[in-house]
């Protein structure tokens, strides 16, 4: 059975109840719905179980369950069974199969693909209407497109009635202990050339940053060094500086006019960080303190 034929069949409210394989390539999300969905048309209550072969036991023992969905939840499912057939209102969700039983259970796999984007925030905006394409583009970001984390939070802002989620989704966004807020390296890069106060501010009061010092030095001096080269009339081609055409024509267009002291100034203190360090002339416990302290203007 496909995926799409086990939506078609709970969408007209009648499905089987023979075994099922859920083999997820990501998590169990689209699985556990699919099996709440299972579980609500044919009045089944949910069961958890550690192997199918307790069920060939009560099978042989005529112990009912008849109103129970039996689900096994492993990694890797490798259990051998001479006739998966017999198995009834039994589910299994795995991200693996074991290569010796896959043949024999090739009959009872749906394949779950992975969630894309679009999905996920299809998603949200199902379960918290409130949410407008900002928040809900921010709130993927911030969780790096958790559904786990996302529904997590939405749980948070759904406690509160709905004229008042957009102002707790705010607190939750812009609190200085969230651990939601994210920036890329990328962004901070550009915060920095550009001395842009807000998103430096905002940066520096949640202290929170995925990439390490040099890191992020080594990302602005290079964004400088190719803004100059572009901007400033070098006469060198995209080749030359070692970008590609469409990374070189972004840069003309969007850095094009910007202040070449404030660049050569970058140039100078970033190249002379490398130095302060190996010399033990910079203070190791404040490194992206003093970086952005100097870089501001």
């Amino acid at each position: 059975m496909t995926l799409i034929e086990l939506k078609k069949a709970i969408e007209s409210r009648v499905v089987t109840d023979d075994f099922i394989i859920f083999l997820c390539s990501e998590n169990s999300f689209i699985a556990d719905q699919y099996v709440d969905a299972i579980c609500e048309i044919n009045n089944l209550v949910r069961t958890a179980i550690h192997t199918l072969q307790d069920q060939m036991s009560a099978l042989s023992l005529v112990i009912s369950t008849q109103d129970e969905l039996k689900v096994l939840k492993v990694d890797t499912f490798d259990e051998a069974l001479v006739d998966y057939s017999k198995l009834k209102n039994t589910v299994v969700i795995c991200n693996k199969l074991d290569k010796k039983i896959k043949a024999l259970v090739e009959d009872y796999i749906v394949e779950v693909p992975k969630l894309t984007d679009w999905q996920i925030k299809s998603y949200m905006r199902l379960v918290c209407p409130v949410l407008n394409e900002e928040e809900i583009n921010w709130l993927f970001m911030a969780t790096n497109g958790d559904i786990y984390r996302i529904l997590n939070e939405i749980d948070k802002i759904k406690l509160f009635p709905s004229n008042e989620q957009h102002a707790v989704l705010n607190e939750l966004r812009f609190s200085q202990n969230s651990d939601l807020y994210t920036v890329d390296i990328f962004t901070l890069t550009d915060a920095i050339i550009r001395s842009n106060r807000p998103v430096i501010f905002e940066f520096l009061k949640h202290g929170a940053a995925n990439f390490e010092f040099m890191q992020l030095v080594g990302a602005v001096l290079q964004k400088v060094k190719n803004i100059i080269l572009v901007t400033q009339n070098s006469g060198k081609t995209a080749s030359e500086i070692g970008i590609k055409d469409g990374y070189m024509y972004r840069l003309r267009k969007e850095w094009q006019g910007f202040p070449a002291d404030r660049l050569v100034y970058l140039l100078n203190f970033l190249s002379g960080i490398d130095l302060k360090l190996k010399t033990g002339k910079l203070d190791t416990t404040k490194q992206i303190d003093y970086l952005i302290t100097n870089t501001i203007i």
